[in-house]
């Protein structure tokens, strides 16, 4: 049987991870905008250099991707962590939503 002081409790479980996870937002989206960054930079002097060394044009992209891979890897990290991020916050808000809405219920419910 659900009970309202199960369903409060749960309610503010689920508000203070929601918080929390609120709370972490700033921290990824700074971190996905430093990885691409480094990315772009080490990805452009990658290319510079390869240019500078005569390296064939039809191969310095493939060529530069290849030499700055770690830096891809903290990029695609980074952007994934913060999608994997806005995910739990919509699981957060869904489970907060079903919960309000089972309280609603047992507000109206008779006794």
């Amino acid at each position: 049987m659900i009970d309202c002081i199960r369903i409060c409790k749960d309610m503010e479980r689920a508000l203070k991870a929601l918080g929390d996870e609120g709370n972490k937002s700033i921290d990824l989206i700074a971190r996905k905008a430093a990885a691409m960054a480094e990315y772009d930079k080490q990805l452009g002097m990658t290319i510079g250099a390869l240019k500078a060394t005569g390296t064939p044009v039809s191969i310095i992209d493939k060529l530069a991707k290849g030499e700055v891979e770690k830096h891809l890897y903290k990029k695609i990290i980074a952007e994934e962590s913060l999608k994997a991020h806005y995910s739990r916050m919509e699981q957060l808000k869904a489970q907060l939503n079903g919960l309000q809405s089972m309280n609603r219920y047992l507000d109206i419910k008779p006794h």
